[in-house]
């Protein structure tokens, strides 16, 4: 799953790929100024820092979108995947809500190459576990949830399974995103960080990387300036 997805990026080009850490560049067949980062984080230290497999950069608009892959086994006439509280699964799903509230700290912009229709750069891709066909030149076959969709559809109770436990399909997930939907939403950066956010992240990205050790993250909270003061200033 991991290796397909970070040697393709449909509409995209390969670049290059960097000697030291895993990432590749990609840029669009469209229009080669525009381009994309992929970072392998699986089992590195970045995951344990982000909760995330893989890393999306956009340099255009300067926004990270980070996923975490979970593969989906076979029983009887349907793929599922099933978790337990505190497993793994959740410990990852709380490294990213611990970076969100770092990263939610720091105040946007304005500038327009910076608007996004959710700041919330994370997503879960769950998909069915099969023999990787090496011909396929797409995306693995998957269903993309948003972080924040995914915590509401498991509060609602969708994944409740028959026994009290969780369990998640393609016939219960109901509202997913697609491949085709997913590369649209990173190449225009319609979701992931800021640009203040990711000016921060990614020295955060690329210190882990280069050290292979994780950072404490401690962002100080920027307030708006007391009513009074506004006042006073005028």
């Amino acid at each position: 799953m991991l290796l397909s997805d970070f040697s393709t990026v449909p509409g995209f080009e390969a670049m290059g790929e960097t000697t030291h850490y895993g990432s590749k560049v990609f840029a669009s067949e469209e229009d080669s100024s525009k381009r994309l980062t992929v970072i392998m984080a699986n089992r590195l230290p970045l995951e344990q820092q982000t909760g995330a497999d893989l890393i999306y950069f956009n340099e255009a608009y300067r926004s990270f979108v980070m996923v975490q892959y979970k593969a989906m086994e076979k029983r009887e006439d349907e793929v599922e995947f099933r978790w337990r509280a505190k497993d793994q699964f959740c410990d990852e799903v709380q490294r990213m809500e611990t970076l969100l509230a770092e990263l939610r700290k720091l105040p946007s912009g304005e500038h327009p190459d910076g608007f996004r229709f959710s700041d919330n750069p994370f997503f879960l891709k769950f998909c069915p576990r099969v023999v990787f066909n090496p011909d396929d030149k797409g995306l693995f076959k998957g269903i993309y949830l948003p972080l924040d969709l995914w915590k509401r559809a498991d509060a609602a109770g969708l994944f409740k399974g028959p026994r009290g436990g969780k369990v998640l399909t393609f016939k219960n997930v109901g509202r997913r995103i697609n491949n085709s939907e997913f590369v649209g939403l990173v190449a225009g950066s319609w979701v992931g960080t800021s640009i203040e956010q990711s000016a921060v992240l990614s020295e955060i990205v690329w210190q882990v990387l280069e050290t292979g050790k994780t950072v404490t993250i401690a962002i100080k909270h920027t307030s708006p300036p007391h009513a009074s003061e506004m006042e006073a200033a005028e």
